[in-house]
């Protein structure tokens, strides 16, 4: 018995590895090593403010176009997971080491929106073979979580190649390599299918905690609200006066990404998801909009540390939503909060590039982004107070009943 236990325990850590580096790689690293990439790009010349602000939407363009392509049934064959998801984490290396070789500002859009379809890639089919492998909540956490770590090893490898004067082109030719090494160890601890575990059968819900139509709309506010920072965060802490803390500020986030995932995850079994939900975007709320402080190195470093902790874990809330709530029978509930989400992300940079010939652009842009997450968080409040007066009518009615 001791031994089958520990047989188990190890091949939950494994799951709970394997989990960490394919986000590493297909989100952390794929996806977000744009932003600490972004200011040397434009340091150098080569491409625009404006440019570079396009090639961010069209990553997540891709991203979006991604999620919406996976989610067809074709795509979720179990014996057909693997081979996609390394096909994914491929393709993402190769998108990486290409970024060294292009100059052409239409190609690279057109690779950034590529690598924003393998992104989806790895998340979509990296989360259900961990999904299939495993019910314990922290091996799900560590999955989210490799964002988190991926963010802080981008960053901290961009800071060290900065220090040995080396250009993007170098930059992005090492982040190549080290793509490989991760996808290499993400094959050697690829699950394998006869460990693969039986469904739960979802509990039948009293009734929907949201509508369906309310929950598009809020994970559309949320993906506007925070993609702002999450893309020029880098950039502006460059006028913030503290050398050490604009260079590092990026690796705060990814660090504070780690706890977060775990602490949402815990807080959504402990109270009810809606109430946690509201919480979570109010205090990223806050938080974007201390980001406007830029100029005071305590406002911006508790700024980060908040919105790390936060970003990830509204994901981690809608998408269980998304997946218990019903919706009308010609609509694919997680395939419209996908897109409400994507949209939103692509629309986050286009709207800093229509005000950068503004001197308070960047600003304007974050409060927006800031009043965008804050109304998120008053349509999730609002339907949880629905949900608990309901609840309250309901355990009244049955009180009278029995008397």
């Amino acid at each position: 018995m001791d031994h089958d236990h520990r047989v188990v325990g190890h091949r939950q850590l494994s799951t709970a590895v394997f989990g960490m580096i394919v986000l590493t790689l297909g989100m952390g690293i794929g996806r977000f090593l744009y932003t600490p990439m972004l200011p040397v790009m434009l340091h150098e010349g080569t491409f625009t403010f404006s440019q570079l602000s396009l090639i961010a939407s069209a990553n997540y363009a891709g991203y979006l176009v991604g999620s919406l392509l996976f989610s067809f049934a074709i795509f979720n064959a179990v014996n057909k997971l693997s081979t996609l998801l390394i096909a994914s984490a491929l393709l993402t290396c190769m998108l990486i080491f290409l970024m060294a070789k292009v100059t052409q500002p239409e190609i690279i859009l057109l690779i950034r929106f590529l690598a924003g379809v393998a992104s989806a890639g790895m998340m979509i089919f990296g989360s259900m073979l961990v999904l299939q492998h495993t019910h314990n909540p922290f091996v799900i956490a560590s999955l989210f979580s490799g964002v988190g770590v991926g963010i802080f090893i981008g960053n901290e490898y961009v800071i060290a190649g900065i220090s040995y004067a080396l250009n993007s082109q170098v930059l992005w030719i090492g982040a190549s390599i080290l793509s490989a090494i991760l996808c290499v160890i993400l094959v050697i601890l690829l699950p394998k299918d006869k460990h693969m575990l039986p469904p739960v059968k979802a509990p039948v819900s009293a009734g929907p905690d949201i509508q369906w139509w309310n929950l598009a709309l809020l994970y559309g506010l949320a993906g506007f609200g925070y993609i702002i920072v999450a893309t020029y965060l880098p950039l502006m802490a460059q006028g913030v006066g503290n050398t050490f803390l604009a260079d590092h500020i990026w690796s705060i986030v990814g660090l504070a990404v780690i706890p977060g995932c775990y602490s949402w995850l815990w807080a959504a079994r402990k109270w009810n998801v809606l109430s946690c939900l509201s919480v979570n975007l109010i205090v990223q709320a806050s938080c974007v909009v201390m980001a406007v402080f830029i100029n005071s190195p305590l406002l911006l470093t508790i700024s980060c540390i908040g919105f790390g902790g936060t970003f990830m874990g509204t994901s981690s809330l809608v998408m269980p939503l998304a997946r218990k709530i019903s919706a009308p029978k010609k609509i694919n509930l997680l395939g419209l909060v996908t897109l409400t989400y994507g949209l939103g992300q692509i629309l986050g940079p286009l709207i800093v590039s229509a005000f950068q010939n503004n001197k308070n652009g960047m600003t304007y842009s974050i409060l927006l982004g800031a009043t965008s997450l804050f109304t998120a968080a008053g349509v999730s409040y609002v339907q949880y107070g629905k949900v608990k007066y309901s609840d309250g009518v309901r355990k009244n009615n049955k009180d009278s009943d029995c008397t």
